[in-house]
């Protein structure tokens, strides 16, 4: 081979692997979440296998500044948070601000409509 051809080949060879590593790197680079969780999955984990780790309002406060930090994120807050946060304030006795959280959870996420109303239907017959 001709030193010409054989610096082509090299420099070919060489553009090659860069585009190969450019390509394996942008098809590996991570994306945003889709959902910001914050402490929602710990405190339902503790609510239910380690009972009276969390008292409702330190939960509720808890819930409260995840929702503010995925506004500031500008994620949406994960599904469930607002189910859970009605179903915290209904055990406080906050009837209003729990239909609050649970119509938001359907607002947020019409696929929990089913569950949601569910939830609300209970929350008015226990009202009664």
């Amino acid at each position: 081979m001709q030193r010409g051809t054989l610096l082509s080949c090299y420099k070919t060879a060489r553009l090659a692997c860069l585009a190969g590593l450019t390509l394996l790197a942008v098809g590996c680079a991570t994306r945003e979440p889709a959902f910001y969780w914050g402490h929602y999955e710990g405190l339902v984990y503790d609510m239910y296998f380690e009972p009276g780790s969390a008292d409702t309002t330190t939960q509720i406060l808890t819930l409260q500044a995840d929702v503010e930090k995925s506004h500031a994120k500008g994620l949406t807050i994960a599904p469930g948070v607002h189910a859970h946060l009605g179903y915290l304030y209904a055990m406080q006795g906050n009837m209003a601000q729990a239909k609050a959280e649970l119509v938001m959870e359907k607002t947020l996420f019409p696929e929990a409509t089913v569950m949601v109303d569910g939830m609300l239907s209970r929350l008015q017959g226990g009202a009664q």
